[in-house]
């Protein structure tokens, strides 16, 4: 990248997202397509470290980072799983394919590179959808408990 003038941000920041990692889905059915896709991005997270291990030694801060990560999407996977039973128990229904392996070795990587941007942009959005959400709540919640007191007698 150095040699070639190439910005690890210039090469990893796509518009080209990929399609289940489009955005967070807001309401009733918002929960379920988390779910595919924190079940997309943990098989795209192995496969990115798969990957990494090739050009890494072991211990690498991208690896730790990628394991970091790939904890953190099995919990949240972990967390929906209880909430919505593995659709592989229903007959007929093949779990969701997994990215397209690009064939050359460059082409795999910068393909994981776009992913993990991607997905950040998806956190990011995630993450301020729960905010507004939450801010909203508390909102709610203090006009109700103010609307609930008795009148105080003078």
């Amino acid at each position: 990248e150095k040699d070639q003038h190439l910005g690890i941000n210039n090469i990893c920041r796509t518009n080209h997202t990929p399609e289940w990692l489009q955005g967070p889905v807001t309401g009733p059915r918002g929960l379920r397509a988390l779910r595919r896709t924190m079940t997309r991005m943990a098989q795209a997270l192995q496969d990115i470290t798969r990957h990494q291990r090739d050009l890494n030694p072991p211990g690498a801060e991208i690896l730790r980072r990628l394991a970091s990560t790939h904890l953190k999407v099995r919990g949240l996977l972990s967390n929906l799983e209880g909430l919505f039973p593995s659709p592989s128990s229903r007959p007929g229904r093949q779990p969701p394919p997994g990215p397209t392996a690009p064939t050359k070795v460059f082409q795999q990587k910068l393909e994981g590179c776009r992913i993990l941007w991607s997905y950040t942009r998806f956190m990011t959005k995630l993450n301020a959808q729960l905010e507004a959400r939450s801010r909203r709540g508390r909102r709610e919640k203090r006009r109700s408990h103010r609307g609930s007191r008795l009148p105080t007698r003078s």
